[in-house]
């Protein structure tokens, strides 16, 4: 889930020890003769719909529990969460879904929250948990009164505490007490062995520091898990509980978390109505609107309000091919500046034009190379890697970006390919 791009979806055996609050203080009810920890995987539309015989192969390899992305930002909900779903609750694997947060774009926490309940309505009382998936660009990661206001208005509404996925380096960049004092359990990620090819396993302790929370209820270990029934490169995780612990975090009877329903109601329903207009940076509001974030018409001018003009000007010029003043020759970085934000979808390019490396660190006053890293039309491109999908770069305009490029499956685009928008 993790996407380390200057901005893409944490065995802590102590879970017997007192925890802060009635909602977490489950572990006491749990017997000790029981196994305390199980794996589970991260999945979302880059994996495709995990239907049932791979839902069972993968449950056959280890995996007893799945966090599934269903929705991001403002109007985007994930295409194949409610047959992921479907298929996890048909062969018994208990399921946790997550909203990817966005308040980069200007949606304010409260919007995107009523986006997320708008679309799990069905799943509520399921045993289900709902999790907020933490790691906004824009400088927004410190912003921990935007998702302490998400995980209220959820948690108000689902009579269920959300947890909060995040990176063990945004817990250290800001005060998270007030989200774990009101009992929201971290699900932590941080890959100690880097982006090597992983499995399915018990990875031991959480080794990054988690304060305030006093443990985390899951660890996300790597993003290169090969995972019979999903794939080779899966969010691979490690729960510190039983189907007990589950239960209880998600307040909820033990026998729909053993025993899923198979016949979910599913999450897509009417849009969530709003009359807000998105403060965000129009660059950054444009780039929401190509990763399909902002729906279709009509939905996307009610969504971008007195926006949309200003908006949807960028958005055309980058799909007609409009050179952008950053994108050629050499660009100065300004204060504020990070790769994502100037070049929000071929920052990699010019990352590796410019020798950067992880974590992509830039400066004021830095003159970063652009020649090369655009054609010689002004166009901008990308190069489509192993793994890698039109989806995750153009969401639901994938299909009008395929066109353009004159390839007839939207889904199916070799690694190597250069795409142009």
């Amino acid at each position: 889930m993790i996407v380390n791009h200057a901005r893409h979806r944490s065995k802590r055996r102590p879970l017997l020890k007192p925890l802060g609050g009635a909602a977490l203080a489950l572990a006491m009810l749990i017997a000790p003769s029981i196994a305390q920890a199980d794996s589970g995987v991260d999945v979302s539309n880059y994996q495709g719909c995990v239907a049932q015989q791979r839902a069972r192969t993968a449950k056959d390899n280890g995996v007893a529990f799945a966090f599934v992305k269903v929705s991001e930002g403002l109007g985007f909900t994930d295409g194949v969460a409610d047959c992921s779903l479907t298929g996890f609750a048909q062969v018994g694997v208990r399921r946790a879904v997550y909203h990817f947060a966005r308040p980069e774009y200007g949606n304010s926490a409260d919007q995107e929250a009523d986006w997320f309940l708008s679309q799990t309505k069905g799943y509520v009382g399921q045993g289900i948990l709902p999790v907020l998936d933490w790691e906004p660009g824009g400088g927004q990661k410190s912003n921990v009164a935007w998702a302490k206001r998400w995980l209220d208005r959820v948690a108000a509404a689902w009579g269920t505490k959300p947890l909060i996925y995040m990176s063990a380096s945004t817990i250290g960049m800001a005060d998270w007490s007030s989200v774990a004092n009101a009992d929201y359990g971290l699900w932590v990620a941080g890959y100690p062995r880097g982006y090597a090819g992983e499995r399915l396993r018990d990875p031991g302790d959480v080794p990054y520091s988690v304060a305030p929370w006093g443990f985390a209820a899951a660890w996300q270990y790597s993003s290169s898990g090969n995972v019979p029934g999903i794939g080779s490169a899966v969010d691979v995780n490690w729960f510190y509980g039983t189907a007990a612990t589950w239960a209880k975090y998600a307040n909820a009877p033990i026998d729909t978390v053993t025993h899923p329903a198979t016949s979910t109601p599913p999450a897509h329903v009417a849009p969530v109505q709003t009359t807000t207009t998105p403060t965000g940076d129009a660059n950054a509001l444009a780039t929401a609107v190509i990763q399909g974030l902002y729906g279709n018409q009509p939905q996307r001018q009610k969504l971008l309000g007195s926006r949309y003009a200003e908006v949807m000007a960028i958005v055309n010029q980058r799909l007609s091919g409009g050179a952008s003043t950053a994108s050629s020759g050499s660009y100065v970085v300004r204060s504020g500046d990070y790769l994502s934000k100037v070049w929000p979808q071929t920052w990699p390019a010019i990352a590796a034009l410019n020798g950067l490396r992880p974590p992509y660190t830039i400066y004021a006053g830095q003159t970063l190379r652009t020649t090369g890293a655009a054609t010689s039309t002004g166009r901008r491109s990308l190069v489509i890697g192993r793994g890698d999908s039109l989806w995750a770069h153009f969401g639901a305009n994938s299909y009008t970006i395929a066109r353009a490029n004159g390839i007839a499956n939207a889904n199916r685009v070799l690694a190597g390919t250069r795409i142009y928008y």
